[in-house]
């Protein structure tokens, strides 16, 4: 009979899936005939008439008699201690005396590992009055019941999920939060050299003609429990040429367990949690949150904006630039920032396609302080300061801050700044009421000018924070600060003592005076509204004063998705252009203001699925309306959705209207995207009346290691490299689009540092020849390593032996399959059939159901031969006779699925 050979696989399954029912079936007939009386453990045997086939009564099905047997050995399986997930774990099985199944043997180590306190357990044990003196735990192996060594343990293995559970008394366990990992358990990864790119650029034809392209690097090396790393950035332009590299970052970092702290030395940004955030080149020693469970993590904001054509956005902060891309026409969300401090606001500029630019400011300031009891953070600093702009005069820094939960009420915090001709000391208080969380700090600075004049001030602080989720009310974040006209912060300091040396009016220089900050989201029935406002003004001549307001609210329906929004800015202030011109350092004097320049805009959008189906394309669209200072208005419209099995192509079109005082212009725009295996891609283009625009990306990261050359589709700061031998093909389930490559890798671009993560392995895409013994690991990487994962595979080619005994009766069911070194290659299932991994190209496999030569076949087979470097992409069948006699006759030629060919049986009955 001639079978497909796609059709060989869904015969193996049916044929594997059909081992299980029969033996369930059996299983549950004899628990009801047991009384209810039967003890547990009552012997039973297996009832081999369940089946149809009378051949299978020949076969021995003793083992099949107990369930769960287990062997001895060292396997690794999944472990939880109270519920709690350890992840995989080596585990070894013995088998004690007077037992047929093995048990899991644990030791003194092992326990400690998993959080057993031994002093506690010797305590508790004598408090029990088990003993009369405390009792240590012994160091050899503790198999079996666990109880026997802690008192109310229990120990636990589940073979079909391979899951081993312990329960241990909470009094013997060490207390720690939920989800900490201990230092002991930290992966450091292994010593690699790692380089993440984010490239962009932009071609545009016409009035706004020219070409710019950015490159932004992040790399650096690991050796051991070190990490070298390198952040900066390169700028192209056709009108100004190339600008001079920006180093952001280069440092030398190490996690230290015992401190909880991260030691870096080089070029690197203070934290600004509590002090100012100041750029040094020297050393600092921080608090690291992450190392705590539950901890709050390291706060970036995120970037909300609209763009009206395919442009450019570059995001900004203290001079530095830290981000650029393109994005498509419409609202856009950047939420993966790399954070380089805690203080100091966020510029965004957007430009459009035509040469139009849009900027605003994310205002970015720490939340209150506010700490667990008995919890202490510091951070110190010391090195010579690199400002932006600033090159002949960096003196030497130093920064301390620190800051201690008194109660779970009130935290206080503190730390100081010292530098040539520059003090500033700062303390406050935080402190939790049922209104909120609140925080009040006073800052005093004094800065010495050259001959003995000098500059004083104070500047206060409040912020406070509420999250009522019966209500759905955040306020995240209001605060107020107001400053002396005295007062400078390091980085104003700075400015001022340059100034005062070249002569300068220094009541010419802006400094902030008052400053708020708010954010308010409340849910609204399917949506939520949500309020934003920064105000700041300055003092100096130009008594300026910036304003921004941004309110909306959104919904989310089940058929489409709006959002309102309103935004003003509102800057109030004199130009000082001339005054810059004549310093030709704009840094110098503050903000650039613009006198009197008001904008009001109110966006409306609209999002709409072209289909039920959850990946169906959606259609967008906006209407954006400016009626301020720059009146004018925007409507657009376009559709976008993504492609592929992995939803990895991403496309949209758009067309947009805009209108101005000067008149309009009609915009085209098209893009695509597409995330690859190692390298994120997209490329846009826009047509308008005053030119066209070509815009490319593309951001990705490689890896060198041990074992080659490994490419990712980009580099966070925590990185697992997998490694799965001979599973090309095989995806990451942790990362769409991630794929092992043709030498077993694949990078998992981001894991978190210093808790359990699982990576996990989906077979989907994987040749047939290679079977995964483990689908899931678990690690716990320090901060910045490269955590290689290795998982076990078994190679070997595929075959399905279909075949019947000389007498045409089908081959025994449970009969167990040799190759030709007498290993156990698979066990026969129904339909007479019977799945074999890891096949010669030719030989023998034996099948037996007894030790007597009557008992047992063998199946002859020749495949023809695989393609040096060919994989199945389906198993081979070899169809023919099972024959008593070793070597009378050859059976029916095998034949290999991948060309795609049959193999005729040699019986004239169908083998079902």
């Amino acid at each position: 009979m001639g079978m497909q050979a796609s059709d060989n696989l869904n015969e193996l399954h049916a044929s594997c899936a059909a081992l299980r029912p029969p033996i369930l079936i059996a299983g549950v007939f004899f628990s009801t005939l047991l009384p209810a009386s039967a003890a547990p453990h009552a012997m039973m045997s297996f009832d081999s008439g369940v089946f149809t086939s009378s051949s299978s009564s020949q076969v021995d099905l003793s083992r099949f008699d107990k369930g769960n047997i287990l062997l001895a050995g060292t396997s690794r399986v999944d472990v939880t201690i109270n519920q709690s997930s350890l992840g995989r774990q080596d585990i070894t099985f013995s088998v004690l005396a007077g037992e047929e199944s093995a048990v899991a043997c644990l030791d003194r180590a092992k326990l400690v590992q998993f959080g057993v306190d031994p002093d506690k357990v010797a305590r508790g044990v004598a408090s029990l009055g088990e003993v009369a003196v405390p009792r240590e735990l012994p160091d050899g192996a503790l198999c079996g019941d666990l109880g026997n060594w802690i008192p109310g343990a229990v120990l636990s293995f589940n073979s079909s999920e391979q899951r081993l559970s312990i329960s241990v008394p909470q009094i013997y366990m060490n207390i720690s939060a939920r989800g900490y990992v201990p230092s002991s358990q930290w992966d450091d990864g292994i010593n690699a050299a790692l380089l993440g790119y984010n490239f962009s650029g932009i071609r545009a034809t016409g009035n706004n003609g020219g070409t710019q392209a950015y490159l932004g690097l992040n790399g650096g090396i690991n050796v051991g429990e070190w990490r070298l790393r390198l952040q900066g950035a390169q700028a192209w332009n056709s009108a100004r040429g190339r600008s001079p590299y920006q180093n952001t970052a280069t440092y030398l970092q190490r996690s230290i367990a015992e401190l909880k702290s991260q030691l870096i030395i080089g070029d690197n940004f203070t934290s600004g949690q509590i002090m100012d955030s100041v750029r040094l080149r020297g050393v600092s020693l921080v608090s690291d949150e992450r190392m705590l469970p539950q901890s709050q993590r390291g706060y970036a904001p995120v970037v909300r904006g609209i763009a009206e054509s395919n442009a450019h956005v570059r995001i900004s902060q203290n001079g530095y630039s830290i981000y650029e891309t393109t994005v498509a026409p419409g609202p856009f969300v950047i939420d993966d920032l790399y954070p380089t401090g805690y203080g100091g606001d966020l510029t965004v500029t957007v430009t459009e396609s035509d040469g139009r630019r849009n900027a605003f400011v994310v205002p970015y300031a720490a939340l209150p302080q506010l700490l667990r009891a008995d919890t202490t953070r510091y951070s110190i600093a010391a090195g010579q300061l690199q400002q932006y702009r600033v090159r002949d005069n960096t003196p030497f820094v130093m920064q301390a801050a620190i800051q201690h939960g008194v109660s779970n009420a009130v935290s206080i915090y503190g730390g100081a700044t010292m530098s040539q001709g520059y003090a500033q000391a700062k303390l406050g208080t935080a402190f939790a009421t049922r209104i909120g969380a609140v925080s009040l700090d006073a800052t005093t600075a004094r800065t010495k000018m050259a001959g003995g004049t000098s500059l004083n001030g104070q500047s206060y602080g409040v912020a406070y924070n509420k999250n009522m989720p019966e209500s759905g009310t955040n306020f995240s974040l209001g605060a107020y600060r107001f400053s002396t006209s005295g007062y400078l912060n390091l980085s104003d300091a700075i400015n001022v003592r340059d100034l005062f040396g070249h002569g300068y009016d220094l009541t010419r220089y802006s400094h902030q005076k008052n400053r708020l900050d708010i954010s308010l989201s409340q849910k609204f029935g399917n949506g939520a509204i949500m309020l934003s406002g920064s105000s700041i003004d300055y003092w100096g001549n130009s008594q300026g004063r910036q304003t921004l307001l941004t309110a909306g609210y959104g919904q989310n329906g089940q058929r489409f998705n709006w959002n309102l929004s309103l935004q003003r800015s509102r800057i109030q202030a004199a130009s000082q252009t001339a005054e810059r011109q004549r310093r030709g350092d704009s840094v110098f004097f503050g903000p650039t203001f613009n006198a009197g320049r008001i904008d009001n805009r109110i966006t409306l959008s609209l999002s709409i699925p072209l289909g039920r189906n959850a990946y169906a394309p959606s259609m967008n669209s906006y209407l954006s309306r400016n009626t301020g200072s720059s009146r004018g208005s925007n409507l657009q419209a376009g559709i976008n959705g993504n492609l592929g099995e992995q939803r990895n192509v991403s496309y949209g079109v758009s067309a947009s209207r805009y209108n101005n005082a000067n008149g309009g212009s009609d915009n085209f725009n098209a893009s695509v995207g597409y995330r690859g295996n190692a390298v994120n891609l997209r490329a846009g283009a826009s047509q308008s009346s005053g030119g066209g625009q070509l815009s490319f990306s593309a951001n990705g990261g490689a890896i060198l290691h041990g074992g080659g050359l490994s490419f990712a589709q980009t580099l966070g700061d925590t990185i697992a490299l997998v490694y799965v031998p001979n599973a090309e093909g095989a995806l990451l389930s942790n990362a769409a689009g991630v794929r092992i490559d043709s030498s077993g890798y694949a990078v998992l671009p981001q894991i978190t540092p210093f808790q359990r993560n699982v990576v996990s392995i989906d077979p989907k895409g994987m040749a047939e020849d290679v079977e995964l013994k483990e689908a899931s690991r678990t690690v716990a990487p320090s901060l910045g390593a490269v955590s290689l994962l290795k998982y076990a595979t078994v190679s070997g080619r595929a075959v399905i032996i279909k075949a019947r005994r000389e007498n045409g009766a089908a081959m025994p069911f449970a009969a167990q399959v040799f190759n030709d070194a007498g290993d156990v290659v698979g066990v026969v299932g129904q339909a007479s059939k019977a799945f074999v991994r890891g096949a010669a190209d030719g030989g023998t496999f034996t099948v037996k159901w007894g030790e007597t030569a009557d008992s047992q076949c063998r199946v002859s087979y020749q495949l023809p031969s695989l393609a040096k470097g060919t994989r199945q992409s389906a198993a081979d069948l070899v169809e023919g006779l099972c024959l008593t006699k070793e070597g009378v006759r050859t059976a029916g030629a095998g034949t290999n699925a991948n060309a795609g060919g049959t193999a005729q049986s040699p019986t004239t009955e169908p083998l079902i």
